[in-house]
């Protein structure tokens, strides 16, 4: 197969460890980088002992292309399209061990992989074969119209290379988002790789999420009666009931949804045959309109050792909060066969705010293994995934019983853990309070904010003013340095401590001064905020910089969306 020369950009020198988690993106993620694409799903794997030229190709193209012909795919039951998919690998395994003589060269590593389609309806899913070499990763896609294409790095610079026939539409592709980001991923430092949705199978949740999609998102999106953005609400519980219905394999069962909300997923899951009830302190305005009237009920729930869910399958925690580290508790007490799913948001223990234990890990992630702790103390074992849901907060515990241990033997363990730690719970109030830092006594806030500029201005690094002179724009600090400063000053945090996000939201609410992101603060260089008003050129507060930075502000009074004091 000849190669020509697309693009190439200069990275550096990287070490094999970088190539290979920038490849694994490719590899594993390809949603990453194609927006049709829900994600991969590996048919088979070898090593490949012949060089696969245009011949061998067509060869395994016409073995993918007689495999797609054979049978209507939408007939097929998921273990029929497996052995399928099983046959095919065999094919093609076979074709790629074939070696007609000793001249052939190790061609590396080579995947079969089946790209699963976002949306059926409009998009196929599609084979391609990836062979990952030393510093090289080849791409064919087999039933698609494209052309192989191949990532190289040599010489401190990374090459795309393509062979005959490439289109325009996958120029531009290769060219502005491959290139583009895999020559980023290359020198980053890359974390959260976690693979999502590994306790279901990709092909059937996505069939599933756009068969409930299609069925209830427009009607719901229309209808909505709440503050929050409908897109995203709706979308976002439209993932989790296809989650679980994948989950339970097309089981009915009966559940129980703790602090449910706006009530959407116990309406979707009711619609789907499901019996369960959702429980919340507060009744939403849309629980009146759900045409199929849910079993939603205005209820605090009160965690202690005689709170239990008899006759339930399944307990669920959709961002349930206070009753979180509850959750595999109530699940304990309710049955010995009682299964919970909860997905972790705001962090508690059993009577207040969690605390950190492990200095080393993030307090999101010591807070997720605290809770499967929990969990595998009520005897049961737990899974974790990540979901596709569009929230910041997208990992997921599953709880199933271990098996063979005692029931008694369980609860006694739990009820004696419980009794230990849960005296004092209270659940939250039932007006909910503004937690945005906005309630806080103006000085205290002042005190702050002029304090963390003065962390900032420590470092120098000078721009040029309007009209002459130099403006010193400061350093970059982490936020836990800052808050360790602020502490080491004297400055009181306690009335931060029950706001939403803290020191970080108090910075945030002064966008016009600081630039918070990725837990970094700098100061906000002056014109580069766009002011919240509908004409920027009507001013109507002081510039804050004129007041109070020691080199005035950067710009002039006429360049300023603030006014300048005479």
């Amino acid at each position: 197969m000849e190669w020509g020369a697309l693009s190439e950009k200069n990275i550096g020198q990287i070490s094999r460890d970088q190539w290979t988690e920038a490849s694994l993106i490719i590899i594993d993620k390809p949603q990453s980088l194609d927006k049709r694409v829900a994600g991969q799903i590996t048919i088979g794997e070898c090593q490949c002992m012949n060089r696969i030229n245009k011949e061998l190709l067509e060869q395994i193209k016409r073995v993918v292309e007689d495999n797609n012909s054979s049978d209507a795919i939408d007939s097929e039951t998921d273990s029929e399209q497996r052995n399928k998919d099983k046959s095919l690998w065999s094919k093609v395994s076979d074709l790629l061990a074939h070696r007609e003589g000793e001249d052939d060269c190790p061609a590396g590593n080579v995947k079969l992989q089946k790209l699963v389609s976002r949306n059926p309806g409009r998009f196929a899913d599609f084979y391609r074969l990836v062979i990952s070499g030393d510093f090289r990763l080849t791409f064919i896609n087999l039933d698609e119209d494209s052309v192989p294409y191949q990532l190289e790095y040599r010489d401190e610079k990374c090459y795309v290379s393509v062979s005959s026939n490439l289109k325009e539409a996958q120029k531009v592709w290769l060219e502005t988002r491959l290139m583009v980001r895999f020559s980023t991923w290359l020198t980053e430092t890359l974390s959260n790789q976690q693979q999502s949705l590994r306790l279901v199978d990709l092909e059937k949740y996505c069939r599933e999420y756009n068969r409930l999609k299609n069925k209830y998102a427009e009607d719901l999106i229309s209808n909505w009666k709440e503050s929050s953005d409908p897109e995203k609400s709706v979308h976002e519980d439209i993932g989790i009931a296809a989650y679980l219905t994948c989950l339970w394999e097309g089981s009915k069962v009966r559940f129980a949804d703790l602090g449910c909300g706006n009530g959407l997923l116990v309406y979707i899951l009711s619609g789907e045959g499901h019996k369960g009830t959702g429980y919340d302190l507060r009744k939403r305005g849309i629980w009146h309109w759900f045409p199929s009237k849910p079993d939603l009920k205005e209820q605090a729930v009160v965690p202690g050792i005689e709170t239990r869910f008899e006759g339930v399958d399944w307990i669920l925690g959709n961002h349930s909060d206070e009753l979180t580290p509850w959750i595999p508790v109530f699940s304990c007490l309710s049955g010995p066969s009682t299964c919970y799913w909860v997905l972790p948001c705001c962090p508690f223990d059993f009577t207040q705010k969690y605390q950190r234990r492990d200095a080393k890990e993030s307090v999101f992630r010591d807070y997720l293994n605290f809770v499967t702790e929990i969990g595998e103390l009520a005897g049961f074992t737990v899974m974790e995934d990540k979901m596709r849901i569009p929230s910041t907060k997208r990992i997921c515990l599953v709880g199933t019983p271990a098996g063979q241990e005692n029931y008694e033997a369980r609860k006694k363990r739990i009820l004696e853990f419980v009794t230990s730690k849960s005296k004092g719970f209270q659940p939250r109030e039932k007006v909910e309070r503004v937690r945005n830092c906005t309630q806080i006594d103006k000085e205290v806030i002042n005190s702050i904010v002029k304090l963390v500029v003065k962390i900032c201005l420590e470092a120098t690094k000078n721009l040029e003013k309007e009209g002459g002179g130099t403006w010193n724009s400061g350093g970059e600090f982490s936020l836990g340095d800052v808050i360790t400063r602020l502490q080491e000053n004297g400055v009181d945090l306690s009335k931060l401590k029950s706001e939403c996000g803290g020191v970080q939201t108090l910075l945030r609410n002064h966008r016009s001064i600081f630039h918070v992101e990725k837990g970094m603060v700098k100061l906000r260089i002056p014109g580069t905020s766009v002011p919240k008003v509908a004409n920027p050129r009507i001013k109507s507060k002081d510039c804050w910089f004129y007041l109070n930075h020691p080199d005035g502000c950067l710009l002039s009074d006429t360049s300023c969306t603030w006014i300048h004091p005479s």
